[in-house]
């Protein structure tokens, strides 16, 4: 559809004039000048533009793009401030909520506005991101034959003249591909006003209101939905696994949609907004539903963000970067399970969802959900001191049982070629396929095997990019060796690198090895394979997932996509093949990641019938295995919150890491150590080490205390990249 806010331009140039007086404000550039990374003044007549308007302004002889993040009084100065030269739009780029939420990112997460804005405007160019301009021309009047012969200079004047005589407004393309004419023959007739050109702005065109299909809830759903809704604060949603928490997020969209209002869901991973989508599809029309993340093309990612700043969009989907969707009338934030480490951005800016939702919320007035069965230690801590209203869901949907646990000590097991399966393992799937039931079973590994080994000097082949060891994968039928951190892939070797031994073995194993497994042990099997080598889109995760719905495969296999959120009513077996891989990593949060798994992995047995969830383990008296084989979350929670606060570990202290890379990172990060160890407190906690992940190149320096936050300003800081509340800190 064509808007009618028209702009009429004789001389090839749009000249608007303002008779205000002037005021000054701030103008974040797109400008990579790290110096101006924080905004310029600018003068602007008054009334021209308002906070979160793009404009066009001088900066070093050249025109750039900018968006005005803060108007102010004007000062006398000792210095000339140049004005803006254009507003781009009548409307702001972003909502006022939005320019508050970046500000406050800026400042949180220690990075500059134009940083923190990268994760707001999906496009190098911002001034794609506003509705279209098309430029029309038409003939100014109709003179006299003798003016025209004078005015007239050339045939493709004359063309143009004779075939826009008794027309509309014609647009630019169709005027040069009709009369074959140059933009400078057009500029000709601009200039001495025998053509007038119009630029017409070009608005999408509003859907219809979306048509809500109410969930049904339990007494107890309705309980709790009410429960949120009344309360201000932040609400934690803990229910157990199959609790029916999508219904009460449903409810809760339901009626701020009703109210007027847009909401946003976010899911930990991309691949998971596909398992989304058909859920909440018949809940509202699918022509208001907006999918949002980061693999979208630019084309795509620029068309739905058009498609929210324009309101065409009640309901946002996407994993984190959805949250900066650019809906006006903001009223609910869902952060579906909340405890997930992929929720932490790790690229500057450094930000982790939850933290920046709660914000976003608090200025525009929203209501912020944070669902999960197994609550991150940091929300739980909240729930418990009472800055976040703690909401229950104690049993499964409509009374359905947890599934029965039962853990298999690995020390035990004789294994054969068949390794990591255990007998009762093999006998449990067995039963399944006999009985037409779906099994899923999940490795947190992939590839054919897990290392290369050699066998005289019992040492991995290791990766030199990060020191750690290769996993083992199969391309073109030969074997390939993988670092998953660094995507560094290599021949393998036919000699040991570190004795020259030929006699290298694949150990361990991977998901394509327990494939293999199975595929021999069941050839009547019908098995998929989830993980990142098989998953690159949404949508090969959507049809996985239809096979499974539909009973079209019995066996799923997968590393952490499989226990996150799914729901697939005829699993009735759930199995982690090896329940101690990163269990014994040098990270305060391992235990708490272990347990995390194991618990959501239960949840993906005995939803709809009775199920059984079987733990593998060489540690079978480790606390996360013995909690998540009883279903005791709370428990843990309760536990482990009082060793983080024995041993002054987040969520009772904050947490600083400062990274230093290249080949003198070892020696700054000395240099920072000592000079922070003389500024902090007693109460500060400071270290240094090379990460796991480095090569030896990449160092860092971890803050941990009360107030850590208030050494930095004391710190060089130049060369470091500071990273916020750490996810990652070995």
């Amino acid at each position: 559809m064509i808007g009618m806010r028209t702009y009429v331009t004789c001389a090839g140039e749009t000249k608007i004039r303002y008779h205000a007086p002037p005021m000054e404000c701030t103008v974040l550039t797109s400008s990579k000048s790290a110096g101006i990374g924080n905004g310029l003044t600018y003068q602007a007549p008054k009334g021209s533009v308002t906070v979160g308007s793009p404009v066009l302004v001088p900066l070093r002889k050249k025109m750039m793009e900018g968006i005005v993040l803060a108007l102010n009084e004007k000062r006398e100065r000792t210095f000339d401030v140049k004005a803006i030269k254009q507003a781009l739009s009548e409307s702001p780029l972003l909502p006022s909520f939005h320019i508050e939420t970046l500000r406050w990112m800026a400042e949180k997460y220690h990075c500059s506005l134009r940083q923190a804005i990268r994760v707001f405007l999906p496009s190098l160019s911002w001034k794609d991101l506003l509705p279209k301009e098309i430029r029309t021309y038409r003939l100014s009047g109709a003179p006299t034959s003798a003016d025209k012969q004078s005015a007239l200079r050339g045939k493709k004047q004359q063309q143009i003249c004779e075939y826009l005589a008794g027309k509309d407004p014609v647009e630019a393309s169709a005027l040069r591909e009709a009369t074959g004419c140059s933009a400078l023959t057009i500029r000709s007739l601009l200039e001495r006003e025998i053509l007038i050109e119009e630029i017409v702005t070009e608005e999408m065109q509003p859907s219809p209101p979306a048509e809500i299909t109410w969930p049904t809830l339990t007494d107890v759903q309705k309980k709790v939905s009410g429960s949120i809704a009344r309360d201000d604060r932040p609400s934690l949603l803990f229910g157990v696994t199959g609790s029916g928490k999508t219904e009460v997020y449903a409810q809760l969209i339901a009626e701020a949609v009703q109210d007027g209002k847009s909401a946003i869901l976010l899911v930990p991973e991309i691949l998971l907004t596909e398992h989304c989508i058909h859920r909440f599809q018949s809940l509202l029309s699918p022509e208001r539903i907006c999918v949002m993340h980061s693999r979208l093309t630019p084309s795509a990612r620029k068309a739905a963000w058009r498609a929210c700043r324009a309101g065409n969009v009640d309901l946002v989907i996407g994993s984190r970067s959805a949250l900066f969707s650019p809906l006006e009338n903001l009223g609910l934030v869902v952060i579906d399970e909340e405890h997930e480490w992929t929720y932490k951005n790790e690229q500057t800016p450094r930000y982790h969802a939850r933290e920046t939702a709660e914000a976003l919320c608090q200025f525009a007035g929203a209501k912020l959900i944070l669902g999960t069965a197994t609550p991150s230690l940091e929300s739980w801590d909240r729930a418990k001191e009472g800055s976040y209203h703690l909401a229950r869901l104690p049993d499964r949907y409509l009374g359905q049982d947890l599934p029965t646990v039962r853990v298999v000590d690995l020390a035990d097991v004789a294994f054969g070629k068949t390794y990591p399966f255990s007998p009762s393992l093999l006998q449990a799937i067995d039963e399944r396929l006999q009985k037409g039931e779906q099994s899923v079973l999940f490795l947190n590994r992939r590839g054919v095997a897990s290392a290369l080994l050699c066998f005289e000097c019992r040492r991995r082949v290791v990766s030199p990019d990060s020191q750690l060891p290769f996993t083992v994968h199969r391309m073109g039928g030969r074997p390939r060796l993988v670092d998953h951190t660094t995507n560094l892939t290599v021949d393998a070797p036919e000699e040991c690198p570190h004795c020259g031994s030929a006699s290298l073995h694949e150990v361990g194993a991977g998901t394509v090895r327990i494939e293999d497994i199975l595929n021999e042990r069941f050839p009547q099997a019908r098995i998929l394979r989830a993980d990142k080598d098989t998953l690159q889109h949404p949508e090969q995760m959507r049809l996985l997932l239809k096979k499974m719905r539909e009973q079209k495969a019995d066996i799923l296999v997968g590393t952490q996509s499989v226990v996150k959120g799914l729901d697939l009513p005829n699993v009735t077996l759930a199995a982690v093949l090896i329940a101690d891989i990163g269990l014994s990593l040098p990270h305060f949060r391992a235990g708490e990641r272990i347990f995390q798994l194991l618990t959501q992995l239960t949840g993906r047995s005995g939803r709809a019938k009775p199920g059984e969830v079987i733990i593998q383990t060489f540690r079978p008296n480790a606390p996360e295995v013995q909690f998540a084989a009883e279903h005791k979350t709370e428990e843990y929670l309760e536990d482990e919150l009082k060793l983080r606060k024995h041993a002054e570990y987040p969520p009772s202290t904050e947490m600083i890491r400062l990274i230093l890379r290249g080949q003198d990172s070892g020696a700054r990060a000395k240099q920072l150590y000592a000079s922070a160890s003389q500024t902090s407190n007693s109460t500060m906690h400071v270290s240094y080490a090379p990460t796991l992940f480095g090569g030896g190149n990449v160092w860092h320096v971890l803050l941990r205390g009360k107030n850590p936050r208030s050494i930095l300003t004391h710190l060089d800081l130049s060369d470091a990249t500071v990273d916020i509340d750490p996810i990652e800190c070995v």
